[in-house]
């Protein structure tokens, strides 16, 4: 991993910063600005920009959709240094509001890009199927009422998934991708107890909502409305069907994005998830 270099001295030289950051989507129309809406890049564009008193282009990872969550967002920036970057980091976060933060901040090569150089990436998804949903979750997770999960099933079908095929059936209209073969490394489901479950999903690249059908439609398995012979045909014949559930994006969350050159979170260090008062040491199905 490269360190964070410890300048201490002020330079003007034209700088390349990445940010890795966290935010809750609630109540922002997804990250990237859009006109006469509240985004997550504006926000933070406005930050930056007034703190170093210049304008600031920042290339994220990706998007995310509104209401969708970040825990490790990365973005770049170009800017002439003025400040140093530990001063930099503690401004940056007493300007921005409580639901966004940047929890590292480092300079890296000139050729570095957010969205260009990423190989890969991490997502989390959190429900609740107990009794009673928590009404301080409700922004956080989704919750399909009181269910009780099949789970030999859902591990089978969640095992489809894993390899590389064209995704297409499980994406959704509004894209300029013309490739849509994505390859899953990891596919796992985690039963924290208690009515609460999370899914890790990590691949090199996804389609528009994907991860939200491909829970959808994995979910629909599990209420009964579809076979997993629907999903097995899916996968052979791609293409973009009727009816495809798209599970709410507020149960979903950005967890880390991968980089040949660069590892911004130790290797062995298990992405950070919500909620915190659940361990990852309870009965974990892997595939």
């Amino acid at each position: 991993m490269q360190k964070l270099k410890n300048n201490t001295s002020k330079c003007t030289k034209s700088n390349n910063l990445v940010l890795i950051i966290e935010y809750d989507g609630t109540n922002y129309f997804g990250w990237q600005s859009q006109p006469n809406r509240r985004s997550v890049q504006s926000v933070l564009t406005q930050a930056l920009s007034s703190i170093l008193n210049q304008p600031i282009v920042l290339h994220a990872s990706g998007r995310t959709d509104a209401g969708v969550h970040a825990l490790g967002q990365v973005a770049n920036c170009r800017v002439e240094l003025t400040l140093e970057i530990p001063t930099l980091f503690r401004a940056l976060n007493s300007y921005l509001p409580p639901d966004i933060r940047v929890t590292h901040l480092q300079e890296v090569s000139s050729s570095f890009n957010a969205r260009k150089d990423a190989t890969g990436k991490e997502y989390h998804y959190w429900m609740y199927c107990g009794y009673q949903f928590p009404v301080f979750l409700r922004h956080h997770m989704f919750y399909p009422g009181n269910f009780q999960i099949d789970w030999p099933l859902l591990k089978e079908c969640i095992n489809l998934f894993v390899g590389e095929y064209d995704f297409t059936a499980f994406s959704a209209s509004g894209s300029s991708v013309i490739n849509m073969v994505r390859e899953i490394h990891q596919f796992d489901v985690y039963d924290f107890k208690n009515g609460f479950l999370s899914f890790r999903i990590v691949g090199n690249g996804f389609l528009y909502k994907m991860v939200r059908i491909l829970l959808g439609e994995i979910w629909m398995v599990q209420l009964g409305k579809k076979k997993i012979d629907d999903l097995r045909l899916a996968l052979s014949q791609p293409h973009r069907g009727k009816h495809r559930l798209c599970l709410p994006p507020h149960g979903l969350y950005l967890a880390r994005v991968f980089y040949p050159d660069y590892d911004f979170w130790e290797s062995d260090h298990l992405s950070p998830s919500f909620p915190w008062f659940l361990s990852k040491k309870s009965s974990i199905f892997k595939l």
